[in-house]
C-alpha cells in the first residue's frame, strides 16, 4: 500500500508522523455528496475525531520543533 511506503521515506528523513490513529478509508460511491458533506453519519463521525486527534498532533509538533528563519539560499 502507498500510505506504508510513504511511512518508510518519512521515517528515513526523520519527518514527524501522526502513528495513531491510523485512517485507511476506501473509495466508497456516494460517501461524499457534490458540496462535500459525508453522507454516512459513522464515517462523518470518525472523520472528525480523526481531524482532531490531527490537530491536536500538528500543535505538538510545532510546539517542540524549532523555529528557524527560512533564508533564500540566493540572499547575500
Amino acid at each position: 500500500m502507498a500510505q506504508q511506503s510513504l511511512r518508510s521515506v518519512l521515517s528515513f528523513l526523520n519527518a514527524p508522523q501522526m502513528n495513531s490513529p491510523e485512517a485507511y478509508i476506501t473509495f466508497t460511491p456516494d460517501l461524499i455528496d457534490a458540496v462535500g458533506n459525508v453522507t454516512n453519519p459513522s464515517t462523518e463521525a470518525f472523520l472528525r475525531q480523526f481531524m482532531e486527534e490531527f490537530h491536536d498532533f500538528i500543535v505538538r509538533v510545532l510546539t517542540v520543533l524549532p523555529h528557524e528563519e527560512t533564508v533564500c539560499p540566493t540572499d547575500p
